[in-house]
């Protein structure tokens, strides 16, 4: 046989490439984009807190109060936005950001910096339901999941370039253009959107007490949620405390290098993208998700090394557990979902960001209070709750192969 035609055998063995089942490029930006905003205050923090003379406890709302409309949108903004086309609600999002964005570059006042994250964090829902909705239609049936792991990992490297651009820009000029610089972009991204096809509603629906019933008649549902909650617990606890303990530790490092210590997040990047390699691997579900929770655990335990290598280390090892449990569980939680899958993703994504807000305030809280040593104990026993949760899922119910 040839070997061209070997060649084309063996291509022809995966029909849906992942190049083919890319989004536009507008969208994959404008998810970076997104997340940029949401994490960009996140290194700076500290001299937020200084800025204007407030405690750690206080900055660490600027993530809290963005959080919790993410965790309550899924609930409530399908009574509104159902029917919203997906084009016209990701362009007036974008537009919402961008003005709130260039408005924190010029504000002086800390309840008015408050109030512009609770604005955002009303807008970014809509924002991230819209191009959820785009990404699945922009692919065919083959290659809608290709498709949503082009949007999982465009929202790793927003994660990632929001908290490291951010702290590089008030390193070189101030905490000001560091905020104030996504304006423009988000701007930009609006405007080149509006060349995109319309596309489909929104992604919301409606959420009434009904379905909250059956999802507790399913089993393992409600301890997916608990499991994620948890999770995602200990993931902003960590992230968001994390500025205050450098500073403390390394002062000379600035924003600069609090913002490139995320630079572990990127790990998130490859395990979400190999996590079915590693099902296979690990041969069963449970062995995963303990792989996970020791990695996870590995990674919390290093942080509490005094170093900035042993620090830089540790997050590697502390996203590469997070994302390889949230992957793999936010698929296993549709894979238990006998109807309204909706609803099941909607109430995931409210757990996942219900834990987030919690986490990204009470344990800084605890840091400010009693120190960094507590707050590990504190942090690390959620996680032991996180995997009581996870076991007792799979106790309770078996998701098909």
């Amino acid at each position: 046989m040839p070997p061209a035609t070997r060649r084309l055998r063996r291509v022809s063995r995966y029909p849906v490439p992942m190049f083919h089942a890319r989004p536009p490029v507008p969208i994959l930006l404008l998810t970076v984009a997104g997340f940029c905003t949401l994490y960009a205050p996140q290194p700076l923090l500290p001299v937020l807190a200084r800025a204007f003379a407030v405690d750690a406890g206080a900055a660490s709302l600027l993530i809290t109060v963005t959080m919790l409309p993410l965790a309550l949108a899924p609930l409530l903004y399908g009574y509104g936005l159902e029917a919203v086309p997906a084009r016209g609600m990701l362009i007036t999002a974008a537009l919402v950001l961008a003005l709130c964005q260039t408005a924190m570059a010029f504000v002086e006042h800390w309840h008015a910096l408050l109030l512009l994250r609770v604005a955002v964090g009303l807008a970014l829902p809509a924002l991230f339901a819209a191009l959820m909705t785009y990404v699945a239609e922009s692919a065919d049936a083959r290659s809608v999941r290709q498709a949503l792991a082009w949007y999982v990992a465009a929202t790793i490297v927003g994660g990632f370039s929001g908290r490291a651009l951010s702290g590089l820009a008030a390193s070189v000029w101030d905490w000001r253009i560091a905020l104030g610089m996504w304006g423009p972009v988000l701007l930009g991204m609006a405007l080149w959107t509006r060349h995109l096809p319309r596309g489909g509603r929104s992604g919301f629906g409606r959420v009434t007490p009904r379905v909250f019933v059956t999802l507790l008649e399913q089993p393992g549902l409600v301890q997916g949620y608990l499991a994620i909650l948890a999770v995602f617990f200990v993931f902003a606890a960590v992230l968001n405390t994390l500025p205050f303990r450098l500073a403390h530790l390394h002062p000379a490092a600035g924003t600069s290098g609090i913002g490139f210590a995320y630079l572990g997040y990127l790990s998130g990047l490859v395990v979400a993208l190999n996590a079915a390699g590693l099902r296979r691997r690990f041969g069963s579900e449970g062995r995963l998700y303990l792989f996970g929770m020791l990695l996870y655990g590995l990674g919390l335990a290093l942080f509490s090394l005094r170093a900035f290598a042993g620090i830089y280390l540790a997050m590697f090892a502390f996203c590469g557990g997070m994302f390889l449990i949230h992957t793999r569980l936010s698929g296993h939680v549709n894979q238990l979902a006998r109807a309204g899958k909706g609803v099941v993703n909607g109430v995931y994504i409210a757990a996942y960001y219900l834990g987030g807000a919690l986490g990204s305030w009470l344990p800084n809280e605890l840091y400010r209070r009693a120190g960094w040593g507590p707050f590990l104990l504190v942090v690390a026993a959620m996680l032991l709750l996180a995997g009581l949760f996870l076991g007792w899922m799979l106790r309770r119910g078996r998701a098909p192969a």
